[in-house]
């Protein structure tokens, strides 16, 4: 996959007027792999042992702080980002925490809503499940083996760096749905660095936890957290769990087109 940077978009851009015919072929590849991009996004969950440089993280980051907010707000409050021994210490203290005494343990906010609104609302959860558990050759009565899998969640997948979201408590939907924007816009400009992602909102259960190894200010909410590294493409080939997408005519009605 083609690599976006920052000079390939300041010299071509998305948009050109000039009918030359290198233009238009510049255009049609800058935006395939813009859409390649997009599409090709998945949750990683099986990483490298390779080191993401601070100077990475950084560049990821700096791009991502222009995502678009409600009149600027910009109401992402921090971006914990963890990575060696802190973080090894932080994922073995939330793996026991997770089979000790799970039960103590609760996020500062309902993910899910108490009754789903649609039934296709929990039928697509039941299929994510399916998905991802078969992938691992996992049935849906092996509760022991699907709660061994669920817990690489707590050590981020073995990810070389994890990153923790934090939103302030008095602020509501509309600034989270801006939170959203942020943290989508950092899994683009990681895939475009060759880096890939997953979001993990299970982890904010554990926001104690968190408080006892990073500086979470009691104002902050933890609201999701997120693995970050280098694939391994072998692993990632040998449990496959792409999830499908809804079809486009199920989700757009054009009006006055």
């Amino acid at each position: 996959m083609a690599i976006l940077s920052p000079e390939t978009i300041a010299e071509n851009g998305l948009v050109k007027n000039s009918s030359g015919t290198n233009t238009r072929e510049q255009d049609a590849q800058l935006l395939h792999t813009v859409d390649s991009i997009m599409k090709g996004r998945f949750s990683c969950r099986y990483f490298l042992p390779k080191p993401v440089s601070r100077r990475v993280l950084e560049e990821v980051l700096d791009v991502a702080r222009f995502a678009p907010s409600g009149n600027n707000t910009q109401p992402w409050e921090k971006v914990y980002c963890i990575s060696g021994e802190e973080l090894k210490t932080l994922g073995e203290a939330m793996v026991n925490a997770s089979r000790e005494k799970p039960n103590l343990y609760s996020s500062q906010y309902q993910y899910y809503p108490a009754i789903s609104p649609a039934h296709y609302f929990t039928k697509r959860r039941q299929e994510a499940g399916a998905v991802l558990y078969g992938s691992m050759g996992i049935a849906r009565e092996d509760a022991e083996g699907r709660e061994k899998a669920s817990s690489r969640n707590y050590n981020f997948y073995d990810a070389p760096v994890a990153l923790v979201f934090t939103i302030h408590k008095d602020l509501t939907q509309g600034s989270w749905l801006d939170v959203g924007y942020f943290i989508q816009s950092i899994t683009v400009a990681a895939r475009t660095r060759g880096l890939e992602t997953v979001s993990q909102e299970s982890v904010s259960k554990y926001h104690s936890v968190m408080r006892k190894y990073l500086p979470i200010a009691e104002h902050e909410i933890v609201a999701v957290g997120m693995s970050m590294g280098y694939p391994d493409l072998e692993k990632v080939a040998q449990f496959p769990a792409r999830q499908p997408k809804r079809e486009l005519s199920d989700i757009v009605e054009f009006h006055g087109l």
